[in-house]
């Protein structure tokens, strides 16, 4: 009996040892992990509720508009507005369950491709560990992974593609690029950095390669052609206009907070010290690798496309939201890894202190990034009940119950409000009001004279911008004012607009107020 145990004990520890199921531990805790994230914060982004109201107009029949009616093209992602809209229809529920589905199964699928790819070229299992390690530990992949939106989609055709490209298959490389092209378009450089890769060995493949790319999305830009009147989305237009045309701040400024975000760890600011030390240990480590890889053809697209990912968000001053570098940080982490497993394989010590110190290191790096995590779960956990749900969906719910169907609702927060109110919006970033965008390009950029322009049925606004535009005298009259009354303020953290006006943090970003036109009733 003794002896039958001992020798399922030793059974179970050569499992342990064996690659292939650390690997596959490694992956499971990483799904657990962004499991755990939901349940605690039950976070989902501002923004993805933009794209769950086109995939609901999409599954009632209203055709792909946010409005009834406008054909705007004010997602970026058509791949997963269809997904989640077929979700819809399936299911008839909850489209954040099919959001975060579809989140999990697709960083799910990434980190097996992922696994296979780094094994098929050549990576040695310390250097496919430690990158799998670090995307799946970092909290900074948590919230991406499961907030609902198409990042971690992105990430699975560019897993997916890469994997299909090291196995040689050509054609299914061409028509995953496709796909990744339809659930973002700005991923652009991933197929052309594998089209030059390919260009220089076989230049017959890279054109096959192109050509079942542009095949498979050829359709979607035919149909945005005809229905939105352009195959780019107003989005890119609406954000350019908004975020980067008045953006006046130097190339090395945006440079620095790229390279600033692409370390592993969410690290308070109180430890910035570590936060530049990290950065440069990344880049190091990374520079290290990519000496090494531009000699192996299958891993070679890691640092060209890194290159060049980095010099287009620099250049294009596209670093207003981080969700924006994940293609160039999961890149960036998975040459982190391979140059981490490249540097351990030289160490020269004894094997088993090499294992202590190993397990030592990674334990580590286990604990600091729960204890960082957990301080940025705590964030997300407070932003998520309070601006999120008091105040926005609330907002929503309260247009939704209160205001005729056909109102028109001017506001800045398009989201949560657009989604659960289910009423006209007009958005003051301009991503599905394409006449916004037209009065910031012609340097209009008041919010009193959007109000005028647009004479909206309600109002919803910033609690102090709400106090600064009552203050203004405005000649002839003060819009707000004279036409328009408060009808409902939600202010769930007491923010204060005379005291705390403008200063950015949750309270403030959590308080507004809905304004009612006085003649819609009389």
């Amino acid at each position: 009996m003794i002896q039958e145990n001992q020798k399922s004990i030793q059974k179970v520890i050569n499992l342990v040892r064996t690659p292939e199921f650390q690997i596959k531990a490694l992956i499971g805790a990483a799904i657990v992990l962004r499991v755990v994230w939901i349940a605690y914060t039950n976070f989902t982004y501002e923004d993805a509720f933009i794209t769950f109201r086109y995939s609901r107009q999409l599954a009632e029949g209203n055709g792909f508009v946010y409005n009834i009616g406008e054909r705007v093209y004010g997602t970026t992602t058509p791949l997963f507005t269809i997904l989640t809209s077929i979700w819809l229809l399936i299911t008839r529920s909850d489209v954040v369950l099919g959001g975060r589905i579809l989140n999990l199964a697709a960083t799910l699928g990434a980190f097996i491709l992922l696994a296979k790819t780094l094994r098929n070229a050549g990576s040695s299992h310390v250097q496919s560990f430690l990158a799998i390690f670090l995307l799946s530990f970092t909290s900074k992949l948590w919230i991406i992974d499961t907030g609902g939106m198409e990042t971690s989609l992105v990430i699975f055709f560019m897993a997916a593609s890469w994997y299909t490209y090291v196995k040689g298959e050509i054609r299914w490389t061409g028509i995953l690029l496709g796909f990744l092209l339809l659930t973002r378009p700005d991923t652009f450089l991933w197929p052309v950095s594998l089209g030059i890769i390919e260009l220089f060995s076989k230049p017959k493949n890279a054109f096959r390669m192109a050509l079942a790319a542009g095949l498979t999305y050829l359709p979607w830009a035919i149909f945005a052609t005809l229905y939105f009147g352009s195959p780019i989305p107003h989005t890119v237009i609406a954000k350019w206009v908004a975020y980067v045309e008045l953006d006046q701040n130097p190339y090395s400024y945006k440079l620095a907070i790229i390279t600033g975000w692409l370390g592993p760890l969410d690290i308070p600011g109180e430890f910035y010290k570590v936060k530049i030390w990290l950065e440069r240990i990344v880049m190091g480590f990374g520079a290290i690798q990519i000496i090494y890889i531009f000699k192996n053809k299958k891993l070679a697209v890691l640092p060209l496309f890194g290159i060049l990912e980095l010099i287009r968000i620099v250049f294009t001053r596209t670093t207003f939201f981080h969700r924006y570098f994940i293609p160039l940080f999961w890149v960036g982490m998975i040459l982190f890894g391979l140059g981490l497993g490249y540097i351990w394989n030289f160490v020269r010590i004894s094997p088993r202190f090499k294992k202590l110190l190993g397990a030592a290191i990674l334990l580590a790096g286990v604990y600091v990034s729960f204890d960082w995590g957990f301080q940025k779960a705590l964030a997300v956990k407070d932003l998520q009940i309070y601006r999120q749900e008091a105040s926005l969906q609330a907002i929503g719910l309260w247009l939704n119950a209160n205001t005729p169907p056909d109102s028109r609702v001017q506001l800045e927060p398009l989201g949560y409000v657009g989604y659960y109110s289910d009423r006209t919006m007009l958005d003051e970033v301009g991503l599905v009001t394409p006449r916004m965008v037209e009065y910031k390009q012609a340097g209009i950029l008041d919010l009193h004279e959007y109000l005028r322009a647009f004479d909206p049925d309600y109002y919803v606004i910033h609690c102090d911008d709400s106090a600064y535009m009552r203050a203004r005298v405005i000649d002839p009259v003060n819009l707000l004012v004279t036409n328009y009354d408060l009808r409902v303020t939600f202010n769930p953290l007491n923010f204060n607009a005379g005291e705390e006006a403008y200063s950015g943090g949750l309270p403030r970003l959590s308080c507004y107020e809905i304004w009612g036109k006085i003649d819609r009733e009389s």
